[in-house]
């Protein structure tokens, strides 16, 4: 459970609204942000997500991705490539049916997309360090950008949670938080760039970034 949700709904609405622009300045730059950007770039220039996974070189720049997202190091360890990319190919018509589901997704109606993701949680495995959330949050970022936010140990759990345990009850939770506080957000596309700021989902990412990097 979230502890004073609303309350953290609040702050991190202020903080979007107010600041988020500001993670451009504060937040790092060179290979992780060049590769997200070349991941996001390959996923729009693919109409299907299943187009999409029978690319070798797209899984690949996922991989990268996440190489450069500090998933393999600091005791965290990636499966071997083949592994990676046969257990994305795995959950292929789970992935099909996300894509189906968020076409009339919205943020007040997200509890099909919702259920289809926890229902794919203990099926994706992507890690040989175990832990999913992590890695899950961030691989389902990068292929579906609308409806999931990257999550991390050190900034989001620990800050949301004060812990950085992981379970598939705190990656529904943390769903339907970044559902709730852009839910409240007029014209969330002003607050978008081409930098950190590319998508809604990222924005409560990088507000909990900005406000780990707070006094308390």
């Amino acid at each position: 459970m979230i502890k004073n949700r609303n309350t953290l709904i609040d702050e991190l609405k202020q903080i979007i609204v107010s600041e988020i622009s500001r993670i451009n300045q504060v937040y790092r730059t060179g290979p992780s942000l060049y590769f997200y950007h070349r991941t996001i770039e390959l996923r729009r220039k693919h109409s299907t997500i299943s187009e999409f996974l029978s690319s070798d070189y797209c899984i690949e720049i996922i991989y990268a991705t996440l190489v450069s997202w500090d998933m393999n190091s600091r005791g965290a360890k990636m499966k071997d490539f083949g592994e990676f990319r046969d257990n994305l190919r795995a959950n292929r018509t789970a992935f099909e049916k996300i894509e189906s589901l968020s076409v009339n997704f919205s943020y007040n109606n997200a509890g099909s997309v919702l259920e289809c993701m926890s229902d794919m949680y203990d099926s994706l495995e992507l890690m040989q360090t175990g832990g999913r959330l992590v890695s899950n949050s961030k691989c389902l970022h990068f292929l579906f950008p609308k409806v999931c936010l990257p999550m991390d140990r050190k900034n989001i759990l620990t800050k949301v949670y004060g812990n950085t345990n992981e379970s598939k009850k705190k990656f529904t939770e943390l769903l339907e938080l970044s559902y709730d506080i852009l839910g409240r957000i007029p014209d969330r596309s002003h607050y978008l760039d081409q930098r950190w700021n590319m998508f809604e989902t990222k924005l409560v990412d990088n507000a909990i970034l900005l406000k780990s990097s707070q006094p308390e």
